[in-house]
Protein backbone atom coordinates (compact mmCIF):
# COMPACT_ATOMS: atom_id res chain seq x y z
CA UNK A 1 0.00 0.00 0.00
CA UNK A 2 1.43 3.46 -0.90
CA UNK A 3 2.83 5.44 2.02
CA UNK A 4 0.27 8.23 1.79
CA UNK A 5 -2.63 5.80 2.26
CA UNK A 6 -1.00 4.33 5.37
CA UNK A 7 -0.37 7.82 6.76
CA UNK A 8 -3.63 9.52 7.69
CA UNK A 9 -1.83 12.80 8.42
CA UNK A 10 -0.40 13.00 4.92
CA UNK A 11 -3.80 12.16 3.46
CA UNK A 12 -5.28 15.10 5.36
CA UNK A 13 -2.53 17.40 4.05
CA UNK A 14 -3.27 16.20 0.52
CA UNK A 15 -7.00 16.79 0.97
CA UNK A 16 -6.36 20.29 2.30
CA UNK A 17 -4.24 21.26 -0.69
CA UNK A 18 -6.74 19.83 -3.16
CA UNK A 19 -9.53 21.78 -1.47
CA UNK A 20 -7.68 25.12 -1.71
CA UNK A 21 -6.03 24.66 -5.10
CA UNK A 22 -8.44 26.77 -7.13
CA UNK A 23 -8.66 29.52 -4.51
CA UNK A 24 -4.88 29.83 -4.42
CA UNK A 25 -4.25 29.42 -8.13
CA UNK A 26 -6.90 31.84 -9.32
CA UNK A 27 -6.57 30.67 -12.90
CA UNK A 28 -2.91 29.64 -12.80
CA UNK A 29 -1.99 26.09 -13.68
CA UNK A 30 -1.18 23.83 -10.72
CA UNK A 31 -0.67 20.11 -11.22
CA UNK A 32 -2.28 19.27 -7.89
CA UNK A 33 -4.80 16.48 -8.53
CA UNK A 34 -5.79 13.14 -7.10
CA UNK A 35 -4.24 11.28 -10.04
CA UNK A 36 -0.72 12.62 -9.36
CA UNK A 37 1.31 11.60 -6.29
CA UNK A 38 1.66 14.50 -3.85
CA UNK A 39 5.41 14.08 -4.04
CA UNK A 40 5.19 15.32 -7.64
CA UNK A 41 2.98 18.33 -6.98
CA UNK A 42 4.55 21.60 -7.91
CA UNK A 43 5.98 23.48 -4.94
CA UNK A 44 5.06 20.80 -2.40
CA UNK A 45 7.80 19.06 -0.40
CA UNK A 46 7.02 16.06 1.74
CA UNK A 47 9.42 14.99 4.45
CA UNK A 48 9.56 13.03 7.65
CA UNK A 49 9.00 14.74 10.99
CA UNK A 50 12.08 15.49 13.03
CA UNK A 51 12.71 13.71 16.31
CA UNK A 52 10.20 10.91 15.72
CA UNK A 53 10.98 7.25 15.20
CA UNK A 54 9.41 5.99 13.06
CA UNK A 55 8.60 9.42 11.65
CA UNK A 56 5.61 9.81 9.32
CA UNK A 57 5.73 11.88 6.17
CA UNK A 58 3.93 15.23 6.18
CA UNK A 59 3.89 18.33 3.96
CA UNK A 60 6.81 20.38 5.26
CA UNK A 61 7.38 23.00 2.58
CA UNK A 62 4.99 24.86 0.31
CA UNK A 63 6.92 27.02 -2.16
CA UNK A 64 4.95 28.17 -5.18
CA UNK A 65 6.25 31.09 -7.21
CA UNK A 66 4.48 30.80 -10.56
CA UNK A 67 2.03 33.64 -11.15
CA UNK A 68 -0.66 32.56 -8.72
CA UNK A 69 -3.56 34.99 -9.04
CA UNK A 70 -5.92 33.96 -6.27
CA UNK A 71 -5.85 34.57 -2.53
CA UNK A 72 -4.25 32.85 0.46
CA UNK A 73 -6.79 30.31 1.78
CA UNK A 74 -7.22 30.28 5.56
CA UNK A 75 -7.32 26.48 5.31
CA UNK A 76 -3.52 26.50 4.91
CA UNK A 77 -3.50 26.98 8.68
CA UNK A 78 -4.31 23.28 9.03
CA UNK A 79 -0.98 22.26 7.46
CA UNK A 80 0.42 22.31 10.96
CA UNK A 81 3.73 20.67 10.12
CA UNK A 82 4.79 23.28 7.56
CA UNK A 83 8.31 24.60 8.07
CA UNK A 84 8.44 26.93 5.05
CA UNK A 85 5.55 28.75 3.41
CA UNK A 86 6.76 30.70 0.40
CA UNK A 87 4.17 32.22 -1.92
CA UNK A 88 6.31 35.15 -2.95
CA UNK A 89 6.38 36.88 -6.34
CA UNK A 90 2.88 35.98 -7.42
CA UNK A 91 -0.23 38.09 -7.99
CA UNK A 92 -2.06 37.15 -4.84
CA UNK A 93 -4.69 39.53 -3.49
CA UNK A 94 -6.76 39.66 -0.34
CA UNK A 95 -5.39 39.56 3.19
CA UNK A 96 -3.01 37.39 5.19
CA UNK A 97 -5.26 34.92 7.04
CA UNK A 98 -4.89 34.97 10.83
CA UNK A 99 -5.22 31.18 10.66
CA UNK A 100 -1.56 31.06 9.61
CA UNK A 101 -0.90 31.65 13.30
CA UNK A 102 -1.69 27.96 13.80
CA UNK A 103 1.45 26.88 11.88
CA UNK A 104 3.44 26.47 15.06
CA UNK A 105 6.38 24.72 13.39
CA UNK A 106 6.81 27.41 10.74
CA UNK A 107 10.36 28.71 10.32
CA UNK A 108 9.93 31.00 7.30
CA UNK A 109 6.92 32.93 5.99
CA UNK A 110 7.64 34.61 2.67
CA UNK A 111 4.86 36.44 0.82
CA UNK A 112 7.03 39.00 -0.96
CA UNK A 113 5.96 40.83 -4.11
CA UNK A 114 2.22 40.22 -4.20
CA UNK A 115 -0.76 42.57 -3.95
CA UNK A 116 -1.81 41.63 -0.45
CA UNK A 117 -3.76 44.18 1.56
CA UNK A 118 -5.05 44.48 5.10
CA UNK A 119 -3.03 44.21 8.28
CA UNK A 120 -0.32 41.87 9.51
CA UNK A 121 -2.17 39.38 11.75
CA UNK A 122 -1.28 39.56 15.42
CA UNK A 123 -1.65 35.79 15.45
CA UNK A 124 1.75 35.49 13.77
CA UNK A 125 3.11 36.20 17.24
CA UNK A 126 2.06 32.63 18.15
CA UNK A 127 4.73 31.25 15.81
CA UNK A 128 7.50 30.91 18.36
CA UNK A 129 9.79 29.12 15.88
CA UNK A 130 9.39 31.77 13.17
CA UNK A 131 12.80 33.09 12.11
CA UNK A 132 12.16 34.73 8.72
CA UNK A 133 9.26 37.06 7.89
CA UNK A 134 9.30 38.56 4.41
CA UNK A 135 6.18 40.54 3.51
CA UNK A 136 7.81 43.31 1.49
CA UNK A 137 6.39 44.92 -1.65
CA UNK A 138 2.71 44.45 -0.96
CA UNK A 139 -0.11 46.85 -0.02
CA UNK A 140 -0.28 46.05 3.67
CA UNK A 141 -1.69 48.63 6.08
CA UNK A 142 -2.07 48.98 9.82
CA UNK A 143 0.65 48.71 12.41
CA UNK A 144 3.47 46.25 13.05
CA UNK A 145 2.16 43.82 15.69
CA UNK A 146 4.15 44.00 18.92
CA UNK A 147 3.34 40.30 19.31
CA UNK A 148 6.13 39.57 16.83
CA UNK A 149 8.45 40.10 19.78
CA UNK A 150 7.33 36.68 21.06
CA UNK A 151 8.79 34.84 18.07
CA UNK A 152 12.32 33.77 17.21
CA UNK A 153 12.62 36.20 14.29
CA UNK A 154 16.06 37.25 13.11
CA UNK A 155 15.09 38.52 9.64
CA UNK A 156 12.16 40.91 9.20
CA UNK A 157 11.52 42.60 5.86
CA UNK A 158 8.34 44.65 5.58
CA UNK A 159 9.55 47.38 3.23
CA UNK A 160 7.46 48.79 0.41
CA UNK A 161 4.05 48.65 2.08
CA UNK A 162 1.77 51.30 3.60
CA UNK A 163 2.30 50.44 7.25
CA UNK A 164 1.56 53.06 9.88
CA UNK A 165 2.03 53.45 13.61
CA UNK A 166 5.29 53.15 15.48
CA UNK A 167 8.08 50.59 15.50
CA UNK A 168 7.31 48.24 18.41
CA UNK A 169 10.03 48.35 21.08
CA UNK A 170 9.27 44.65 21.59
CA UNK A 171 11.35 43.96 18.48
CA UNK A 172 14.37 44.83 20.60
CA UNK A 173 13.84 41.55 22.46
CA UNK A 174 14.69 39.60 19.33
CA UNK A 175 18.13 38.54 18.20
CA UNK A 176 17.62 40.34 14.93
CA UNK A 177 20.04 40.28 12.04
CA UNK A 178 18.02 42.24 9.45
CA UNK A 179 15.24 44.76 10.07
CA UNK A 180 14.04 46.39 6.87
CA UNK A 181 11.06 48.72 7.27
CA UNK A 182 11.82 51.36 4.63
CA UNK A 183 9.25 52.90 2.28
CA UNK A 184 6.27 52.83 4.64
CA UNK A 185 4.45 55.53 6.61
CA UNK A 186 5.74 54.69 10.07
CA UNK A 187 5.68 57.39 12.73
CA UNK A 188 7.03 57.85 16.22
CA UNK A 189 10.62 57.50 17.32
CA UNK A 190 13.28 54.85 16.75
CA UNK A 191 13.12 52.52 19.77
CA UNK A 192 16.39 52.57 21.72
CA UNK A 193 15.66 48.92 22.52
CA UNK A 194 16.88 48.04 19.02
CA UNK A 195 20.38 48.69 20.32
CA UNK A 196 20.13 45.43 22.26
CA UNK A 197 19.69 43.29 19.14
CA UNK A 198 22.43 41.87 16.96
CA UNK A 199 21.42 43.80 13.86
CA UNK A 200 23.61 43.80 10.78
CA UNK A 201 21.13 45.73 8.61
CA UNK A 202 18.77 48.46 9.85
CA UNK A 203 16.92 50.28 7.07
CA UNK A 204 14.19 52.72 8.09
CA UNK A 205 14.43 55.30 5.30
CA UNK A 206 11.44 56.99 3.67
CA UNK A 207 9.07 56.97 6.63
CA UNK A 208 7.78 59.72 8.90
CA UNK A 209 9.88 58.94 11.94
CA UNK A 210 10.54 61.72 14.43
CA UNK A 211 12.66 62.29 17.50
CA UNK A 212 16.38 61.77 17.84
CA UNK A 213 18.70 59.00 16.74
CA UNK A 214 19.12 56.79 19.81
CA UNK A 215 22.75 56.66 20.98
CA UNK A 216 22.01 53.03 21.90
CA UNK A 217 22.37 52.17 18.20
CA UNK A 218 26.09 52.62 18.77
CA UNK A 219 26.00 49.27 20.60
CA UNK A 220 25.23 47.35 17.39
CA UNK A 221 28.79 46.10 16.95
CA UNK A 222 27.92 43.96 13.91
CA UNK A 223 25.94 46.62 12.05
CA UNK A 224 26.88 46.96 8.38
CA UNK A 225 24.17 49.28 7.03
CA UNK A 226 22.32 52.06 8.85
CA UNK A 227 19.84 53.80 6.54
CA UNK A 228 17.66 56.51 8.13
CA UNK A 229 17.28 59.02 5.29
CA UNK A 230 14.02 60.74 4.35
CA UNK A 231 12.46 60.98 7.79
CA UNK A 232 11.85 63.86 10.21
CA UNK A 233 14.63 63.08 12.67
CA UNK A 234 16.00 65.91 14.79
CA UNK A 235 18.78 66.49 17.28
CA UNK A 236 22.47 65.70 16.98
CA UNK A 237 24.23 62.81 15.30
CA UNK A 238 25.20 60.63 18.28
CA UNK A 239 28.99 60.33 18.60
CA UNK A 240 28.32 56.75 19.72
CA UNK A 241 27.80 55.85 16.05
CA UNK A 242 31.58 56.01 15.85
CA UNK A 243 31.59 52.66 17.70
CA UNK A 244 30.10 50.84 14.70
CA UNK A 245 33.44 49.49 13.56
CA UNK A 246 32.00 47.23 10.82
CA UNK A 247 29.73 49.86 9.27
CA UNK A 248 29.85 50.11 5.48
CA UNK A 249 27.03 52.56 4.79
CA UNK A 250 25.70 55.42 6.95
CA UNK A 251 22.82 57.36 5.42
CA UNK A 252 21.21 60.11 7.52
CA UNK A 253 20.37 62.46 4.65
CA UNK A 254 17.10 64.39 4.24
CA UNK A 255 16.26 64.85 7.91
CA UNK A 256 16.41 67.86 10.23
CA UNK A 257 19.54 66.96 12.16
CA UNK A 258 21.46 69.74 13.88
CA UNK A 259 24.78 70.18 15.61
CA UNK A 260 28.17 69.27 14.23
CA UNK A 261 29.48 66.21 12.45
CA UNK A 262 31.02 64.07 15.22
CA UNK A 263 34.74 63.56 14.84
CA UNK A 264 34.11 60.02 16.11
CA UNK A 265 32.81 59.09 12.66
CA UNK A 266 36.48 58.97 11.70
CA UNK A 267 36.64 55.67 13.60
CA UNK A 268 34.51 53.93 10.97
CA UNK A 269 37.47 52.56 9.06
CA UNK A 270 35.35 50.22 6.87
CA UNK A 271 32.90 52.95 5.87
CA UNK A 272 32.36 53.31 2.11
CA UNK A 273 29.29 55.57 1.92
CA UNK A 274 28.59 58.60 4.12
CA UNK A 275 25.43 60.57 3.36
CA UNK A 276 24.65 63.52 5.65
CA UNK A 277 23.17 65.85 3.02
CA UNK A 278 20.03 67.99 3.40
CA UNK A 279 20.10 68.51 7.15
CA UNK A 280 20.83 71.53 9.34
CA UNK A 281 24.33 70.55 10.41
CA UNK A 282 26.71 73.28 11.50
CA UNK A 283 30.37 73.61 12.35
CA UNK A 284 33.29 72.47 10.25
CA UNK A 285 34.06 69.27 8.39
CA UNK A 286 36.09 67.13 10.82
CA UNK A 287 39.59 66.38 9.52
CA UNK A 288 39.13 62.95 11.13
CA UNK A 289 37.05 61.97 8.10
CA UNK A 290 40.41 61.57 6.35
CA UNK A 291 40.83 58.35 8.39
CA UNK A 292 38.07 56.75 6.32
CA UNK A 293 40.47 55.12 3.88
CA UNK A 294 37.72 53.02 2.26
CA UNK A 295 35.35 55.95 1.72
CA UNK A 296 33.88 55.93 -1.76
CA UNK A 297 31.11 58.56 -1.55
CA UNK A 298 30.93 61.63 0.70
CA UNK A 299 27.78 63.79 0.48
CA UNK A 300 27.48 66.76 2.86
CA UNK A 301 25.56 69.20 0.66
CA UNK A 302 22.72 71.45 1.75
CA UNK A 303 23.74 71.99 5.35
CA UNK A 304 25.12 75.02 7.19
CA UNK A 305 28.72 73.86 7.40
CA UNK A 306 31.42 76.50 7.72
CA UNK A 307 35.19 76.71 7.68
CA UNK A 308 37.58 75.33 5.11
CA UNK A 309 37.67 71.91 3.50
CA UNK A 310 40.24 69.84 5.44
CA UNK A 311 43.28 69.31 3.19
CA UNK A 312 43.55 65.81 4.67
CA UNK A 313 40.58 64.75 2.52
CA UNK A 314 43.05 64.69 -0.36
CA UNK A 315 44.47 61.51 1.17
CA UNK A 316 41.27 59.56 0.51
CA UNK A 317 42.53 57.59 -2.46
CA UNK A 318 39.33 55.51 -2.79
CA UNK A 319 37.03 58.54 -2.86
CA UNK A 320 35.09 58.77 -6.11
CA UNK A 321 32.37 61.25 -5.27
CA UNK A 322 32.42 64.31 -2.98
CA UNK A 323 29.50 66.75 -2.88
CA UNK A 324 29.76 69.76 -0.57
CA UNK A 325 27.74 72.52 -2.23
CA UNK A 326 25.13 74.74 -0.53
CA UNK A 327 27.16 75.20 2.60
CA UNK A 328 29.18 78.23 3.73
CA UNK A 329 32.60 76.70 3.20
CA UNK A 330 35.69 78.76 2.52
CA UNK A 331 39.24 78.20 1.42
CA UNK A 332 40.14 75.88 -1.44
CA UNK A 333 39.61 72.35 -2.70
CA UNK A 334 42.43 69.96 -1.68
CA UNK A 335 44.18 68.02 -4.45
CA UNK A 336 41.92 65.19 -5.56
CA UNK A 337 43.56 64.26 -8.84
CA UNK A 338 42.19 60.72 -8.67
CA UNK A 339 38.61 62.05 -8.98
CA UNK A 340 36.86 62.96 -12.18
CA UNK A 341 35.96 66.63 -12.21
CA UNK A 342 32.22 66.06 -12.47
CA UNK A 343 32.30 64.06 -9.23
CA UNK A 344 33.61 67.00 -7.16
CA UNK A 345 30.85 69.47 -6.32
CA UNK A 346 31.58 72.33 -3.99
CA UNK A 347 30.56 75.97 -4.20
CA UNK A 348 33.01 76.84 -6.97
CA UNK A 349 35.92 77.11 -4.55
CA UNK A 350 39.32 77.28 -6.23
CA UNK A 351 41.75 74.34 -6.07
CA UNK A 352 44.52 74.58 -3.47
Amino acid sequence: MPEMYRNRGLVEDCETLLAVRDTLAGGAALNWNAGTPITEWHGVSVCCLEGRNPSPLRVRRLEVNKELAGSIPPELGSLTHLVILDLGYNNLTGSIPPELGRLTELHALQLTGNELAGSIPRELGNLTDLAILHLQDNNLTGSIPPELGRTNLYDIDLHGNDLTGSIPPELGKLRLRDLQLEHNNLTGSIPPELGRSGLQVLTLQDNNLTGTIPPELGSLKRLLHLELRDNNLTGNIPPELGNLADLISLDLAYNSLTGSIPSELGNLRDLEYLYLAYNNLTGSIPPELSYLKNLYVLELQRNNLTGSIPPELGYLRNLRKMILYWNDLSGCIPPLDHLHGQEIRTDLLPPC
